[in-house]
């Protein structure tokens, strides 16, 4: 197989609309800043929802022209009626048996490189053959990050996945095919203990949970609270 062309991820639209579709199911990494912000996303929604329902953990992944005023991605909070929920599940994360879904929340701009959103891509990759469908490779915008089964999802799971999704796009270059011995949730334990190890001794942030450069003693995507 062919090394992977990254050039084909480069054309980029001039706007990202909300997403009225389900999402189908890649760029290079940036690191988190050491920057928190904690926001909350609220919808609309003509489905029922129990007073008593508490907010779901997520996290917003902002694109190119949302970065240069804000982290690139942060702890946020929303209605478990929320819109995302009624996307599918990645096909990556999936096999991880990390349900994650996303939805675009609509940004524009005048320039396309603006729109840019590398994990947004890599996290829809196709698992057989590590592009992410068209729609996912230009126009993205900013993103909504969440658990399909609800379960709190922290920075520190997205940064992880996201990180893994770019190991696995790395043994796509080299030409192999698909790395299908990663597809499975101890072969993805196993990298995110030593991801963590990693981590905790480069960055010590002191933010918690919602701070994306405190590793100090992260929950496994596995130990989510409400699992």
């Amino acid at each position: 197989m062919a090394p992977i062309d990254y050039s084909k991820w480069d054309n980029i639209g001039t706007h990202s609309d909300p997403e009225e579709v389900l999402p189908q199911s890649i760029p290079r990494p940036v690191h988190a800043s050491s920057v928190s912000s904690r926001s909350t996303i609220t919808s609309v929604s003509t489905e029922p929802q129990s007073a008593a329902a508490e907010p779901i953990q997520a996290v917003v992944v902002r694109c190119e022209v949302e970065k240069r005023r804000l982290p690139a991605w942060s702890a946020t909070t929303i209605p478990a009626h929320h819109p995302v929920f009624s996307q599918r599940v990645l096909p990556v994360p999936g096999l991880l048996d990390i349900p994650l879904v996303l939805r675009r929340v609509g940004t524009r701009s005048a320039e396309s490189a603006d729109l840019v959103n590398p994990i947004a891509t890599y996290l829809n990759m196709d698992a057989e053959i590590g592009f992410a469908p068209p729609a996912w490779q230009s126009s993205v915008g900013t993103v909504l990050v969440a658990r399909k089964d609800r379960k709190p999802f922290l920075p520190q799971h997205l940064e992880g996945v996201w990180m893994y999704c770019d190991y696995i796009l790395d043994l796509f270059g080299e030409g192999g095919g698909a790395p299908r011995w990663l597809y499975n949730r101890p072969a993805f334990e196993k990298w995110w203990e030593g991801y963590c190890m990693e981590q905790r001794r480069l960055r010590s942030g002191d933010g918690g949970e919602a701070d994306p450069d405190d590793w100090r003693a992260v929950r496994s995507p596995y130990e989510s609270e409400g699992s």
